[in-house]
């Protein structure tokens, strides 16, 4: 048998591409690692979060300090995820009513729409852990936030009462809310102007999930959602949301016609009923 032995720069040839191919395939588990840990960002390069805790008197009700602390937050941290949660046991009962006859129903309800509007455009990712009652401002400061998870105690209820208290709603809050409300549960929500127990709740869209503990919850999904690219997240949030802010002139001009009248501590007074009707 004739053996053929190859010449020096065959030899040498043959040797570069193996180590070619030694170094290609030590370099592609290392590539293979760095893009697995470009997808999966560590807990510790994600932007760090911001809890705003709703407060007020009694179940956490809003005036116009309370609701000028909200936007406030959200200003000074344009770029943070935030959880928005209530103090103690309730998420927010809605407007305090010795405080809107201090402020002014003019000036509450103008409170009320630039504060959702600023949690509804905030360009990194919300969550609303809606840890006890929701109701009226509480619900709808719920559904400005990208993701809402409610506790399932059978007590808790949430709902947007402003029909029977024989208000009318500032025209961006409403569409906020026929944005984040599904088309079947948006007539009942706003014109039985009930207040609704957990499994309603999600059956109606008011909330994404029922959960065990709210606050827990809510800063897991906050950090899901904060773990996608800040900027992509942002305009996709813009582009879905900013033009629904465009109110045409004339209904602002016929709400700003009825709110002297309908949001007077007095027509809510008048109105106002101990216990509203529910869905379990």
């Amino acid at each position: 048998m004739r053996m053929v032995v190859p010449n020096q720069p065959d030899r040498d040839r043959q040797a570069y591409a193996r180590s070619e191919m030694a170094s290609k395939g030590a370099a592609w588990p290392a590539r293979r690692r760095a893009a697995a840990d470009r997808l999966r960002s560590p807990a510790s390069s994600l932007p760090a979060m911001f809890h705003h805790i709703l407060r007020g008197r009694g179940p956490n009700t809003m005036s116009v300090a309370s609701l000028t602390a909200l936007r406030a937050d959200l200003a000074a941290h344009p770029q943070a995820p935030i959880l928005l949660s209530g103090n103690g046991q309730a998420f927010s009962a809605g407007l305090d009513i010795d405080a809107l006859i201090a402020d002014g129903p003019t000036a509450i309800a103008r409170a009320i729409e630039d504060a959702a509007e600023a949690l509804f455009l905030h360009p990194a990712p919300t969550v609303a852990a809606i840890n006890g009652h929701a109701i009226a401002g509480g619900c709808l400061l719920a559904q400005a936030c990208d993701l809402r998870v409610l506790n399932h105690a059978p007590s808790v209820r949430m709902g947007m009462p402003g029909v029977a208290l024989g208000i009318n709603y500032p025209p961006k809050l409403l569409c906020i809310l026929r944005h984040r409300i599904p088309p079947h549960g948006l007539d009942r929500v706003l014109l039985e102007a009930a207040n609704h127990g957990p499994a309603q709740a999600l059956a109606l869209g008011l909330v994404d999930e029922l959960v065990d503990d709210a606050v827990a919850a809510g800063q897991q999904r906050l950090q899901a959602l904060a773990s996608h690219p800040a900027a992509a997240y942002a305009e996709a949030k813009r582009a879905l949301r900013a033009h629904l802010m465009d109110v045409p002139a004339a209904e602002r001009e016929r709400f700003d016609a009825l709110a002297a009248e309908r949001w007077s501590a007095e027509s809510l007074a008048a109105n106002r009923r101990d216990k509203p009707g529910h869905h379990d």
